[in-house]
């Protein structure tokens, strides 16, 4: 016994003060598994989906080179924003930067299929963009695990850990999204032009536009003008220039934007919300051009949401969001019927047209994604 201190305790301090030297060490060992497994699952999702495009395009467009190779080189394409030190004119330079990366995809989708219709063709310009967001994620995670493994950054890996359910959980539904748009499959985002497509009629004549479709019905002594992104390939159209032109044609004073839009966290899934504005995603140049016409004129600006999380607007179309559209699609015809007799109002789609016909009139034959298991719940299962 030395200093009153037995053996057992001696041995325990022993542990304790091992343990403290060499927790750093397990704790980095533990981030860093965790991180370079879900590192080497992104990579895998990446490789299945450059196999997946390169057999879309074999089938679809009879390519004569090496499809392969040039959706390696593909995936390594930018876009540079626009300098913003002085904002005076940023929404034209961001347009025109839009416009030349538009150009560049639809080089490239005739490269790697050269033999496709333009339905195909624009699902495989959608398919390499998603594929492109997969990769520049995989390259962000693994540059950062990378990057603390070198530096021995412990704060570093754990703030990546800590994010990594987040990204996984976007990433594997934008992996769905990447399947959706090879099969020209329908995906969340496509709410707004799925019922702007319900709203047309079979002798509604269509007008096409900058990848949109136009066509004017008569509702009740009503004139309207429904748009929306020409389907049934994967396209979102230029909204911007559309809307733009036609309210300066037809000297339109009420416009009714309809789009999916990103829920709270306990907020159910198909929740329609009306308010006034003008609802578009992207990087807002379309919105800026719309919302340029409000500041001119007496333009009367509604907007109807179908709420859905980022993961459903992404992945194929569920049949939650499939009720809320015909619910949706009720709202939008009230707020039509909210005009005087006589007046012209435009509705407009906002989303993405992949397998969604320009004019439908049997929502049910849409290809929605089955509902495997209606009682799983969202998120990880806690023990309270």
């Amino acid at each position: 016994m030395l200093f009153n201190v037995g053996p057992l305790e001696i041995i325990g301090i022993a542990v304790a003060i091992l343990f403290i030297l060499l927790l750093p060490r397990i704790i980095r060992m533990r981030l860093v598994s965790s991180v370079v497994q879900a590192t080497s699952e992104l990579e895998a999702m990446v490789n299945s989906s450059q196999e997946l495009l390169v057999r879309l395009c074999q089938e679809k467009g009879n390519p004569q080179g090496d499809t392969a190779k040039l959706v390696e080189n593909y995936l390594e394409f930018f876009m540079i924003p626009p300098v913003d030190l002085d904002p005076h004119g940023i929404m034209e330079k961001y347009r025109m930067i839009l416009d030349l990366s538009d150009d560049h995809f639809q080089r490239m989708a005739w490269e790697l299929a050269p033999g496709a219709d333009q339905e195909w063709t624009s699902n495989i310009v959608m398919t390499l963009k998603s594929i492109l967001g997969l990769n520049g994620v995989y390259k962000m995670v693994r540059h950062n695990l990378v990057l603390a493994q070198k530096t021995g950054n412990l704060q570093a890996l754990l703030m990546l850990q800590m994010n990594l359910p987040l990204i996984m959980r976007i990433v594997k539904a934008q992996f769905e999204g990447v399947h959706a748009f090879s099969e020209g499959k329908p995906i969340g985002d496509g709410l707004g032009p799925l019922i702007a497509g319900m709203l047309l009629k079979k002798f509604v004549k269509l007008d096409e536009r900058d990848g949109m479709i136009i066509g004017r019905r008569e509702m009740d002594g009503r004139h309207v003008i429904i748009a929306r992104a020409k389907g049934p390939g994967a396209r979102v159209g230029k909204v911007g220039p559309t809307i733009s032109s036609l309210l300066e044609e037809e000297g339109l004073k009420r416009i009714i934007t309809v789009d999916a839009a990103v829920k709270l966290e306990g907020e159910r899934t198909g929740t329609i919300a009306e308010g006034v504005g003008v609802v578009i995603g992207g990087p807002g140049v379309d919105k800026w051009m719309v919302e340029e016409f409000m500041v001119k004129g007496d333009l009367q600006a509604d907007a109807v949401i179908v709420k859905m999380s980022p993961e459903e607007a992404i992945s194929q179309m569920s049949e939650e969001i499939m009720k809320a559209s015909r619910k949706a699609f009720y709202v939008v015809r009230d707020s039509i019927y909210r005009s005087e007799i006589g007046d012209k109002i435009l509705v407009v789609g906002v989303g993405n047209s992949c397998g969604l016909p320009n004019i439908i009139t049997d929502p049910g034959k849409i290809d929605i994604k089955k509902v495997e298991n209606e009682n799983k719940k969202e998120g990880r299962t806690w023990p309270f």
